[in-house]
């Protein structure tokens, strides 16, 4: 069975799974009969991920951990993939995208002294071509999944390259995914923060791309710990408003950007504040959603909104990541399995999947873990056999 929950959620698909069984476990089963499988699986996952909540939200949900780590991050994000109706009879009826939320829960050593590890930003920050890769790279992840390019690229990915330049050596990680709400995929973040001890740590973080929901969930969930808007989502926006602020005039808009960039490095969110209300212009009212002056104003608002998540030498010094690279890298190992534009779920069978290659992407061993506790001798699928006499 764990064989089969494996296969079911790590292959490409579900036909990709019964023929890598048959291959390397000697195992002769229907593509159908693994989804049959690994959905149910996966949906006694879910359930008892739900009875964790209920725990929790009564104060009865213990920590599996003896003890709290030092340092404890929880890096936020949201992904996507494709649903079809699922009360319209067989074949894909009414394909569209939705969102899925992703949560990467890490623990890092705690760093020894204050003295601030790279004061200097990471040289890939500093180099025009590395930029405008690293904006192209935001601009597909954030643009119609549909429509994006499939080819890959010859160069290394750029962000992955910055982040490993300023991101601290991790412990330990689990996931959360899930299709849910963002309330109800709140309220399962603050359950396995419960379980791994994560509000006894010594230092809690919690890490996102300043999405407008990311915030009001570290304040309902996790008052008190400090809150950073990564780093790389910021490098982008300081860059589109330096190219919109000096459209046409390379040097300046580098000149101005590379200011930006040096003085949110160190913390100093006024001065980008400053030198981007010294661009802004007011834009009309009827003016263009790609109005130069628009790309400068959203900037400020974007900056504005997320001042108090920006102390980023601070963090440095306290050994917290900077960027949210960690869950921008979970996403894709989420999206290798449940997203492509063949890929039409319906709601209930991706959500399965989410928490069975959850399960498998965590390295405290609880997707084994489960198996040993789960009750044996029932077979799984559509057509259960009873017991026999």
């Amino acid at each position: 069975m764990a064989k089969i929950e494996f296969a079911g959620s790590d292959s490409h698909s579900f036909e990709k799974a019964s023929r890598s069984l048959g291959r390397l476990a000697d195992l002769a089963i229907s593509d159908q009969h693994v989804q049959q499988i690994t959905e149910r699986l996966g949906r006694e996952r879910q359930d008892e991920a739900q009875r964790q909540v209920e725990q929790f939200k009564a104060g009865q949900l213990d920590r599996t951990h003896a003890h709290p780590p030092a340092v404890a991050v929880i890096h936020v994000d949201a992904g996507k993939t494709q649903l079809r109706t699922d009360d319209a009879g067989p074949g894909v009826h009414k394909p569209h995208w939705s969102d899925t939320k992703v949560a990467c829960l890490e623990t890092y050593a705690l760093k020894a002294g204050d003295a601030d590890p790279q004061p200097e930003p990471p040289a890939v920050f500093l180099d025009p071509p590395s930029v405008m890769r690293l904006c192209q790279e935001i601009a597909q992840v954030r643009s119609d999944a549909s429509t994006r390019p499939t080819a890959p690229t010859t160069h290394p990915p750029t962000v992955e390259q910055a982040a490993a330049t300023t991101r601290p050596v991790r412990l330990l990680r689990t996931a959360i995914a899930t299709m849910q709400t963002v309330a109800g995929f709140a309220w399962q973040v603050a359950a396995e923060a419960q379980r791994r001890g994560f509000y006894q740590a010594l230092r809690r973080a919690i890490v996102g791309d300043g999405g407008n929901w990311i915030g009001p969930l570290g304040d309902e969930h996790f008052d008190g710990w400090v809150q950073i808007l990564d780093f790389v989502h910021l490098v982008v926006h300081l860059y589109a408003a330096a190219t919109a602020a000096f459209s046409g005039q390379a040097k300046q808009a580098w000149r101005l950007y590379e200011r930006m960039l040096r003085a949110a490095w160190d913390g100093e969110t006024q001065t980008v504040i400053r030198l981007l209300r010294e661009q802004s212009g007011r834009p009309p009212a009827d003016a263009r959603s790609n109005d130069l002056r628009r790309i400068v104003t959203a900037t400020l608002s974007y900056v504005g909104q997320n001042a108090r998540r920006m102390d980023y030498q601070r963090y440095r010094r306290e050994g917290l990541p900077v960027t949210s690279a960690a869950v921008e890298s979970l996403v894709k190992q989420f999206n290798q399995r449940i997203k492509g534009t063949e890929k039409f779920w319906l709601r209930d069978g991706v959500e399965a999947i989410l928490h069975v290659r959850a399960a498998y992407l965590s390295d405290d061993g609880r997707a084994e873990d489960f198996h040993t506790r789960r009750p044996r001798g029932r077979a799984a699928g559509q057509h259960r056999l009873g017991k026999a006499a």
